[in-house]
């Protein structure tokens, strides 16, 4: 049993002090407490939950949803230790009615990881349930989200992101660029921690390999028996998940997953709790975090390699990294820091499915659900780069940036496509031009050439719908004497030349409508959620590395026409850069 807080002590002794001889009794009601305080959430450092650092003598740790029915938390205590709820580095300590703690007295090796535990006491001296942390890992510095990847060492687990993978013996390993964990293979992984598990008929907590072009097509998976909710299955009459795609099953030190150089290993960690998330999002993942065996150690300050397929090859470097590609403009009112965004870029952004129904994929804690909310804030993102802030400054939110744009490479060279469909489908072109104009990629720089779309008539072999912005922006024209836009959308001559927008266009041009406000998706999300990665593709010089005019043209009739508000532009601030630049690029 833990002691009653001293403070508490003092406040009682001190009550019963001004009540002797006077008869006064004791109205605090402390004594009949016996409600202990509700446990809340330890982030790891100081803000959002970090889950990589450099510092080798440092531990940071702030909490929030800690509660009490009878009053304010009265007192928290706070731990550390390498093993998750473990005091090995400090037992619990009290900070007061503080809600963070640092402690700089720690002798931390590159590689540990570290776990931070809380207790509350309300003023009765109940105590809450032990909230832990889901750990951080020290990393070498210049490495994990801080600059160039850590220093390859030798561990029998790494962890990221909750998810901890533990080797049968010790492995050489390392982090990639953007923090994300390698391993020299060939490894025998003995436990995938959270365990997969069947649970009241739902499988939870899977992992998979190498998602290709057989999985990418149709959204075949092994994450989550119930991920897809309505639209589990995969349009065959087959279900979407798929048992042996899920190779976290059965993973024990007497039957370990083996595996050898050449594959990434994708964990998720499941959606359980009752309630819907808070943001909305409709997946059944919670995280997802990717684990890359290799077969020869990379180059420091490697890029990952895409997670789907089965090319591990490393490609790039952060030292390729071309900062002359990015602007240097004076910022707007209300745009966020590089450091802000940077923490919404972390986590691997999971997209291996052609199509709208993609957004089910999409962890909770990587990144937005829907085409609308991700492709704003990947604008947002852009927007950040072409400011004035440093090199530096830039670095992380860059780094990450870069490594989505070349997993979604990854995803297209696996036969990924998102047509437009609604709100759904945008998002996915620009990040792949922005890495290959930092990082000077011929292939991904070409990627308007090689995967354009457009309609071109009834049963025309050339209609192609690859990403949703180009298969929803069109020129009218005359495609017949008196007949427009093949018939459909009700224009006429006086249209020809005009660029616009159709709701699935490039494959169903049936939608297409001459009225502004016809089709709710014109104004609620699509173009409202473009700005930031259009005016970074002027600003970078990419339009015609874009290779679909009309886009762009649209978007200007678009920003002139619609009034001020969040049907003009999802983010305010995205609005004011437009005003503000668009007239110079």
């Amino acid at each position: 049993m833990h002691p009653r807080p001293l403070s508490l002590l003092l406040l009682a002794a001190l009550g019963t002090l001004s009540g002797c001889g006077s008869g006064a009794a004791d109205r605090s009601g402390s004594s009949l407490d016996t409600i202990p305080p509700h446990a809340g959430t330890v982030n790891d450092g100081i803000g959002g939950d970090a889950d990589t650092q450099t510092s080798t003598t440092t531990i940071r740790a702030n909490w929030t949803g800690f509660s009490d029915d009878s009053g304010p938390i009265a007192e928290y205590r706070w731990a550390i230790g390498t093993t998750s709820g473990g005091t090995q580095l400090q037992g619990f300590t009290s900070v007061g009615a503080a809600t963070q703690a640092t402690n700089s007295t720690l002798a931390l090796s590159v590689g540990t990881t570290v776990f931070c535990s809380v207790r509350a006491y309300d003023a009765a001296g109940n105590e809450s349930t032990v909230a832990t942390s889901d750990g951080i890992t020290v990393v070498a510095t210049g490495g994990g989200g801080g600059g160039g990847g850590s220093q390859p060492g030798t561990a029998s687990s790494v962890t990221q992101f909750g998810v901890t993978w533990t080797f049968s013996q010790p492995r050489t390993v390392g982090q990639f660029c953007n923090g994300d964990w390698w391993v020299l293979g060939p490894v025998s992984i003995t436990q995938i921690t959270p365990q997969t598990q069947n649970v009241g008929g739902r499988v939870i907590n899977g992992s998979m390999i190498n998602p290709g072009s057989a999985e990418i097509a149709v959204g075949r998976h092994g994450y989550d028996s119930t991920l897809f909710g309505g639209f589990s299955n995969d349009g065959t009459g087959q279900p979407r998940y798929r048992p042996e795609l899920n190779v976290a099953t059965g993973v024990s030190a007497s039957t370990p997953l083996v595996l050898n150089g050449g594959q990434s290993l994708l964990s998720a960690i499941s959606w359980t709790s009752a309630s819907a998330p808070a943001s909305g999002s409709v997946s059944q993942l919670r995280t997802v975090a990717i684990l890359t065996v290799l077969t020869t150690q990379p180059a420091a300050g490697a890029f990952r390699p895409p997670y789907a397929g089965t090319d591990k090859s490393i490609r790039h470097l952060e030292s390729e990294l071309d900062y002359t590609a990015l602007a240097s403009l004076a910022p707007v009112a209300g745009m966020p820091t590089a450091a802000d965004l940077a923490t919404q870029f972390e986590r691997p952004w999971i997209d291996h499915m052609s199509g709208w129904t993609s957004r089910y994929m999409h962890p909770i804690e990587n990144m937005p659900d829907y085409g609308r909310d991700f492709t704003a804030l990947y604008g947002s993102g852009c927007l950040v780069l072409m400011s004035n802030a440093s090199n530096a400054q830039k670095r992380d939110l860059l780094v990450r940036m870069v490594q989505i744009g070349l997993d979604f490479w990854g995803n297209v060279q696996n036969g990924a496509a998102w047509e437009s469909v609604g709100g759904q489908c945008s998002g996915r072109k620009f990040p792949i031009l922005l890495a290959g104009a930092v990082l000077n990629d011929a292939q991904m720089l070409a990627i308007g050439t090689t995967h354009p779309s457009g309609y071109f008539g009834p049963g025309n072999p050339n209609n192609r719908a690859q990403f949703g912005e180009d298969a929803s922006t069109f020129y009218v024209e005359q495609t017949s004497p008196g007949v427009y836009n093949w018939g459909f959308g009700g224009y006429d001559g006086s249209w020809v030349g005009t660029p616009e927008w159709g709701n699935g266009h490039s494959h169903a041009p049936q939608n297409d409508n001459v009225s502004w406000t016809a089709d709710s998706y014109r104004r609620c999300c699509t173009a409202n959620c473009w700005i930031g990665q259009t005016l970074t593709a002027r600003i970078m010089g990419l339009r015609t590395t874009w290779n679909h005019q009309a886009y762009f043209d649209y978007m200007d009739r678009y920003m002139a026409f619609e009034p001020a508000g969040w049907t003009r532009s999802w983010f305010d601030w995205h609005a004011a850069m437009w005003d503000q630049y668009r007239n110079q690029f």
